[in-house]
C-alpha cells in the first residue's frame, strides 16, 4: 500500500491503472502480461462485478419502494378524510352538548315547578280541611236545629 491508503483505494487505483493500460496491452505497445497479472485482472474484475448489484434485486427494491410510496399516499388520503369527518362531527357533538344542557335546564325547571305544585297542594289540603270542617259544622248545626 501507498502511504496509508485503504485497500479500497488501492483496488480503485489498480483498476484505473489496468483500464488505462488496456489500450496499451491490446495494441502491443506495453509490456507483456504475466499469468500473475492476468489472474490479478480477473480477480479485480470479479470484485468489480460484485460491486454492481443484481438488476433483479434493484427492480424488486424499486417495486417495494413504489408499493410503500403508494401505501403512504393512501394513508395520507385516509387521514385527510378522517380530519374532515372529525371537523364535521365536531359540529354535531357541539349541538348534542347544547341539547343536553338545554334538557338539563328543562329538567331543573320542571323539578322546581313540581316542588312548587306539591307545596301548593299541601297548602290547599289545609284549606280543604278547613273548608270541610266548616261544611261539617253547618251540617251538624242544621241537623241539630232543624231536625
Amino acid at each position: 500500500m501507498y502511504g496509508g491508503e485503504s485497500s479500497a483505494g488501492v483496488r480503485m487505483r489498480r483498476a484505473t491503472n489496468l483500464n488505462s493500460d488496456a489500450p496499451n496491452l491490446l495494441s502491443g505497445t506495453g509490456p507483456p502480461l504475466t499469468p500473475l497479472d492476468i489472474q490479478r485482472m480477473e480477480q479485480e474484475t470479479g470484485q468489480q462485478m460484485q460491486l454492481i448489484p443484481d438488476q433483479n434485486y434493484l427492480r424488486e427494491r424499486a417495486d417495494a419502494m413504489s408499493t410503500v410510496e403508494s401505501n403512504i399516499v393512501e394513508l395520507g388520503t385516509i387521514f385527510n378524510k378522517l380530519a374532515v369527518m372529525v371537523s364535521e362531527h365536531r359540529e354535531l357533538v357541539e349541538r348534542v352538548e347544547d341539547n343536553v344542557d338545554e334538557a338539563n335546564n328543562n329538567l331543573n325547571m320542571s323539578m322546581n315547578v313540581l316542588t312548587d305544585t306539591l307545596a301548593n297542594l299541601r297548602s290547599n289540603r289545609a284549606l280543604m280541611t278547613k273548608l270541610m270542617g266548616v261544611i261539617v259544622g253547618f251540617i251538624i248545626t242544621f241537623i241539630i236545629f232543624f231536625a
